[in-house]
């Protein structure tokens, strides 16, 4: 009986600092998204560069008008060119939703897109992020883009 409980005094003792491991890595893996929202909303290419990783790719699926899905994939650098006036767009994931497995992070969940104050869209959104020497970079992310999926809760949401 004595083995048992130094056995699992042990295994509590290794698990509270993993535990509070995978919290810290959650919230650094959720402050780099948040952060490319900031910098998208600051229009500040250089910052939003800063969250990726060199080679990182963005897919976006867009409902179209017509009914038709586009999907197109671009780089960091063609994503910062949509962000060129300071303060036109926000951005919020309202409820993210955060795993951690090593030096990968997912960061995903439902979004909110203001445009020049006005609800322009609403989605999903999904990063991969890996762990580099300088801390949590995203590598790519998708988006879904559809004006009309917006549910009540986001309808009623202000930038």
């Amino acid at each position: 009986m004595k083995n048992l409980l130094l056995l699992v005094s042990c295994i509590c003792g290794l698990a509270v600092p993993m535990f509070a491991q995978k919290s810290d890595d959650k919230a650094a893996a959720l402050a780099v998204v948040n952060k490319l929202f900031d910098e998208m909303r600051a229009a500040n290419a250089a910052g939003i560069l800063a969250t990726g990783t060199a080679d990182n790719q963005l897919v976006a699926v867009q409902k179209m008008r017509d009914g038709k899905t586009r999907i197109s994939a671009i780089n960091g650098e063609q994503f910062t060119k949509f962000f060129t006036k300071p303060g036109a767009v926000k951005e919020v994931m309202y409820d993210p939703k955060i795993d951690v497995d090593g030096d990968w992070a997912m960061v995903w969940g439902r979004y909110v897109f203001f445009a020049d104050g006005k609800l322009s869209h609403c989605g999903i959104n999904q990063f991969n992020l890996v762990r580099t020497e300088t801390g949590w970079k995203i590598a790519n992310g998708a988006s879904t883009i559809d004006p009309g999926a917006c549910n009540e809760k986001e309808k009623q949401m202000k930038p």
